[in-house]
């Protein structure tokens, strides 16, 4: 039996227009499962709707068995880390901590060693006493979650918890949250719209848009077999094309790119598709290399910018398909914006959503 269960759940914030209809999502015992997607798609909504403080329309939330869909946020045995760490600016950090342990009414001795081992798995031990202010951004987001895991509770759900903080503490942070959910063992719902973020941190990772579930998977699943259009465009594919299916052998297409034909891996929700239907290619900036000059190796173009990214530099070629990324090792050979290239595919990283498996009208 999974460890947090939602079934058919429907939250309205406004009469016949709901962000979420029917939703249902299962996250096993100590699993860091992670909902990912743009503004506007539902996760927020979701996290909330468990946490208790959004009262959902119909559906049922249950975590370990036991029914959760009509009890008060403090009666749910959940840990919550906010966006803006919410601590309390007058208290100590030891008393930040405690707080939710005196609620329960957890008596003093057991508060302290609680509290105090808590601490030293955040690496606060020695700011016991000081307040929010006194602390950086990194240091707060640690107080967040040491007092939402002192509590030992059984779910623990993060709401955009890095999104204040610098990029580099973004790193550092999610190895932290990573190696304390691993270690307490705590099912974990963690919301968040940075890919990255979702990728390295996660067991699974559900794709969200406009409520609904897009693809739900592993980061490497995710990353490399986005099963719809939305989520190749959302995951960070640089460049896609349009062409008609010429024929289909198991797990490989065959589309024309710019005049060439190329077999590339497809994914289809609506069973093989025939020949004419229509497909999006999709592949990376490093999915493909250049050459110097134009041959019958790729395909022919002209470097209209490149980009310095240190151990890479970006290419934006003019090519008649349209302009194409390309990232390529800054040591390699160097191309000036004006020159003639070749876009060499490496087309086993490609592939082909296919959305409608009837050819085109």
């Amino acid at each position: 039996m999974p460890h947090l269960e939602i079934h058919d759940l429907t939250v309205s914030y406004e009469k016949h227009q709901p962000t979420l209809e029917r939703f249902n999502l299962d996250v096993e015992q100590g699993e860091l499962l992670s909902l990912l997607g743009p503004s506007g798609c539902g996760k927020t909504t979701t996290l909330r709707s468990v946490a208790g403080f959004i009262q959902a329309d119909a559906g049922r939330i249950s975590i370990n068995g036991r029914d959760y869909t009509n009890l008060p946020p403090n009666q749910r045995d959940i840990g919550l880390v906010f966006q803006s760490y919410a601590l309390f600016p007058h208290l100590t950090v030891f008393n930040n901590v405690a707080f939710g342990l005196r609620m329960r009414r957890i008596p003093k001795g057991e508060i302290y060693s609680r509290v105090t081992n808590a601490l030293k798995m955040v690496g606060l031990e020695d700011f016991a006493d000081r307040r929010p202010a006194q602390l950086s951004g990194g240091q707060q987001q640690r107080v967040a979650l040491a007092r939402a895991t002192v509590i030992e509770p059984q779910v623990l759900l993060l709401d955009e918890p890095l999104s204040n903080l610098d990029a580099k503490l973004r790193v550092d942070m999610r190895q932290e949250i990573r190696r304390l959910q691993q270690q307490l063992g705590i099912t974990t719902l963690y919301v968040t719209h940075d890919q990255v973020e979702a990728m390295s941190i996660s067991d699974r990772v559900v794709v969200m848009n406009q409520g609904a579930i897009e693809q739900i998977g592993t980061p490497e699943r995710i990353f490399a077999a986005p099963e719809t259009v939305f989520v190749a465009d959302f995951m960070g594919f640089d460049n896609r094309f349009s062409a008609a299916v010429e024929s289909v052998q198991g797990d490989k297409l065959s589309v024309n790119w710019g005049g060439a034909p190329i077999d590339v891996r497809w994914r289809a929700k609506v069973g093989s598709p025939r020949p004419g239907a229509r497909a999006e290619v999709f592949f990376r900036a490093d999915n493909a290399n250049l050459r110097a000059g134009a041959d019958a190796s790729g395909l022919a173009g002209l470097v209209i910018l490149h980009t310095f990214h240190g151990n890479e530099v970006r290419y934006l070629v003019d090519t008649q398909v349209g302009e194409i990324s390309i990232l390529q090792d800054s040591a390699g050979q160097r191309f000036e914006s004006g020159a003639a290239v070749t876009v060499q595919p490496q087309t086993q990283k490609w592939i082909a959503i296919v959305e409608e498996r009837e050819p085109l009208a």
